[in-house]
């Protein structure tokens, strides 16, 4: 993986997975989306849309990619996979016969175990957990953020070799 030029195929692969998990969507509880894939631009989205540029009480997902060089010489590359899952605090309860979970904590938890241990989002080793952290955001909004780290070789560092 040379820096930032599968950036953008990872989010979509990303994305792709989490929009075709009947799990996820339904968690999201976006009752005007007939299926998962209607989610996509309007419920998740593959930039930082911050809550402040929402109207409606409901759900949503931010989907971020990056890398940074690491190691002697910049030989490694860390993709990490960022997640914020923002839930109106008047959308966070969710219907007990599926979990006793707020709906933000469960969606992180859903999230965490489709990408943790994973190693088919890119990169040489498998996805690890390195932050679960929750929050609110303003007086609407709650939100968990986590993140997912891997280790790739740098193509970049190792052109002219």
């Amino acid at each position: 993986m040379a820096n930032g030029t599968s950036i953008s195929e990872i989010k979509r692969y990303v994305i792709d997975a989490i929009t075709h998990d009947d799990t996820i969507f339904y968690a999201f509880d976006a009752k005007e989306c007939e299926n998962g894939g209607d989610l996509k631009d309007t419920h998740i989205f593959d930039n930082n849309k911050i809550p402040e540029t929402i109207t409606n009480v409901s759900t949503y997902m931010t989907v971020m990619v990056y890398t940074r060089a690491t190691g002697r010489n910049k030989t490694f590359v860390i993709p990490t996979l960022e997640f914020y899952v923002y839930v109106h605090h008047e959308h966070m309860k969710m219907d007990y016969k599926i979990t006793k979970d707020n709906r933000c904590d469960y969606i992180a938890g859903l999230l965490e175990d489709m990408f943790n241990g994973s190693s088919q989002y890119g990169g040489i080793g498998q996805l690890k957990c390195t932050l679960n952290k929750e929050g609110t955001y303003n007086q609407e909004f709650m939100y968990r953020h986590l993140i997912f780290e891997t280790m790739d070789i740098n193509v970049s560092a190792c052109e002219g070799w």
